[in-house]
């Protein structure tokens, strides 16, 4: 599941209520949960899955609904050839990256792994935090989209064990007129596979 389809997920359902109303938006919440038996949110975070559903409302007009959604949520300012500039404009979205890097001992762990990647035994070990609170941070980071799989490594039993980078290796906070807006700098190999990321993009180039 990409990390940053994973992270948009958490504002599409407000903006879906808003687009396509309530009683079309429980239509689409009711298939979803009927076809895959999860819920929208489970859905959206794997792209392909709410696209298929969004297809069978919508045919041949669900791509330009998907690309007006995500436009709302988060904008492609810049792409270079090692990384790309995004800008989160969804309140719901923008106010849980900042609490995630509010919380000093996320931050720390995202600052840590920004450095080098981890694996969470590693990330545990060298982040000098109390070990049961940082397993759960790690887990909810994962959750939330905010680390990425980069890699492998062996563990000192030497089983395979999976590292992680922070998914933004830039995160600026603004606080506008509009409310809160987060500018971040993700990598593109973190996001050459994202569903929300290419609309938008396929989208600026017609």
């Amino acid at each position: 599941m990409n990390p940053l389809d994973r992270i948009v997920a958490r504002g599409v359902r407000s903006v879906l209520e808003e687009d396509l109303g309530k009683s079309t938006f429980k239509k689409i919440e009711k298939e979803v949960h009927d076809v895959y038996e999860i819920s929208i949110l489970e859905a959206v975070s794997d792209f392909s899955k709410f696209d298929l559903v969004l297809r069978k409302f919508f045919g041949k007009h669900t791509t330009n609904i998907e690309s007006k959604i995500f436009k709302k949520i988060l904008s492609v300012e810049n792409t270079t050839k090692t990384d790309s500039v995004i800008t989160i404009k969804d309140p719901d979205v923008a106010k849980a990256v900042f609490e995630s890097y509010g919380d000093p001992a996320k931050k720390a762990i995202l600052d840590l792994l920004q450095k080098e990647p981890k694996s969470i035994p590693e990330a545990i070990t060298k982040s000098k935090l109390p070990k049961a609170s940082t397993y759960n941070r790690i887990k909810e980071l994962i959750q939330d989209g905010l680390l990425t799989i980069v890699g492998h490594t062996k563990a000192s039993d030497g089983r395979k064990v999976i590292q992680y980078s922070p998914t933004f290796n830039k995160a600026v906070f603004e606080i506008q007129d509009g409310g809160l807006l987060v500018n971040v700098n993700v990598y593109n190999k973190f996001v050459k596979d994202s569903f929300t990321f290419n609309s938008i993009s396929e989208r600026r180039k017609k």
